[in-house]
């Protein structure tokens, strides 16, 4: 592309520029010295400045009135005191024209069409694609141009000129697979309508770290079953053992916080019900609902994750329906690694226990987890079993809450793994790993 055109001598009439005295049109041609980058409204002003000041164009009032170029605030169709009905010819006109919003009239001073001129500052990639919303509930429409947006929106058009009046919402969207998104809308800019000025957005773009895979993959394990639902009416759900309202729930299916964060960008950019209940939810023009503050997850006002990875239930921070920031008491996490006698033999059991109550002649006592159930099962195959303690709040067995933990980690099988224990600390800390190494069985028989 060329570059934009601020300077009105390269506006040459018969190339660049094409004036219909008798229409009362104008044109901006894609050639010689523009390209889509196009023209400042402040050069196509200046140039109908220098047009008018010979006699061939005074014939006719001038094309284009000036209110405030500091602003990108212009008329078509009036010289500021007489209405004429100049105009655009095309969309194609309109189009390339930068740094400036504008109204049309006609010869009757009837208001034809309203453009906003839309500007975002910032970094965006040239191929990124932009959008804008420009009515509540709306649907999501593309800027003309890709990259940094400087484009006119047209946001009224009379019953002869689209039939809409859209000046009271606007909001603009980037959201790039692997780029972290951005978006603004009035309110962000102080704003409480669109008007025919120059409108500048803080939007820009970079490459996003927490993004864990390609789209493609958003079908396959575990990112086909992360799902968001929204309520009309707060649900009381539970962190930390008390119950807080929510309106948007995300449910992990057991992935990490990246994955899930991941699943739910992707859904943010489908022009489609992102919605798993039974409303209607476009994801393109949805809120966003997640975010990162350094390395902790933080959901939007009222969204809430379940059943997510419990390694990472001290990396989220949730904010309630109210704006309240929550977070679960520290919950320590890790896994149990049985070797692969344990894993072969199906009748294979493991139980954490807390070491001060083992071998004492009494019953051991089982550790709970943080939802309160105990650390003990089937090993049923697996490789890897994760576990959490509620580092913070569990005060079993005269145990301190807060504290170190001294366990032991029983695991036996019949015929495929003996009998072993695993000692260890439970900390405050997630990534803990318990080995279950057993000895291969071979002395047991139950031929009945």
């Amino acid at each position: 592309m060329t570059t934009k055109i601020t300077d009105p001598d390269l506006l040459r009439v018969g190339t660049e520029l094409i004036i219909d005295q008798t229409a009362l049109t104008f044109q901006l041609v894609k050639a010689g010295n523009l390209g889509g980058e196009g023209v400042q409204a402040q050069a196509l002003y200046s140039k109908f400045k220098e047009l008018w000041l010979t006699m061939p164009y005074q014939s006719t009032r001038i094309p284009m009135y000036s209110i405030d170029a500091d602003a990108g605030k212009y008329q078509f169709g009036t010289d500021g005191s007489n209405f004429h009905g100049w105009r655009p010819l095309d969309d194609t006109t309109r189009q390339l024209l930068r740094d400036g919003g504008w109204e049309e009239y006609d010869a009757a001073g009837n208001l034809l069409r309203v453009y906003a001129g839309i500007v975002t500052l910032g970094a965006v990639e040239l191929t990124d694609q932009l959008y804008y919303q420009r009515a509540a509930g709306g649907q999501a429409r593309d800027f003309v141009f890709k990259g940094a947006v400087n484009e006119g929106v047209q946001v009224y058009g009379n019953a002869a000129n689209g039939g809409f009046d859209e000046r009271a919402y606007f909001k603009v969207f980037s959201r790039t697979g692997s780029k972290r998104f951005a978006q603004s809308d009035l309110a962000t800019i102080g704003e409480t309508a669109t008007g025919p000025r120059k409108m500048t957005f803080a939007v820009a773009n970079d490459v996003d770290q927490h993004i864990t895979a390609v789209d493609g993959q958003m079908t396959g394990a575990p990112y086909a079953g992360i799902t968001v639902t929204y309520y009309n009416a707060d649900q009381s759900l539970p962190i930390g053992g008390v119950n807080f309202p929510f309106r948007v729930v995300i449910q992990g299916n057991g992935a990490t916080k990246g994955q899930i964060y991941t699943k739910v960008q992707y859904l943010l950019r489908q022009n489609s019900d992102i919605d798993s209940g039974a409303g209607t939810i476009t994801g393109k023009t949805a809120d966003a609902l997640l975010s990162y503050d350094g390395e902790t997850l933080v959901t939007a006002k009222g969204v809430i994750i379940q059943g997510y990875d419990p390694n990472d239930t001290n990396g989220i921070r949730f904010t309630d329906q109210n704006g309240a920031a929550r977070t679960e008491p520290f919950v320590a996490a890790g896994t149990l690694a049985p070797n692969s006698n344990l894993i072969g033999d199906p009748t294979a059991v493991f139980r954490m226990v807390f070491a001060s109550t083992y071998g004492t002649g009494t019953a051991a006592l089982t550790v709970k987890d943080k939802d309160g159930a105990d650390i003990a099962g089937v090993v049923g195959g697996r490789s890897a079993i994760p576990f959490t303690f509620a580092y913070d709040t569990n005060s079993q067995a005269g145990h301190a809450a807060g504290t170190d933990a001294d366990v032991i980690v029983i695991a036996t099988g019949t015929s495929g793994a003996k009998f072993v224990t695993a000692a260890g600390t439970l900390k405050r800390a997630t990534g803990q790993t318990f080995a279950l190494v057993s000895e291969k069985e071979r002395s047991y028989k139950n031929p009945a």
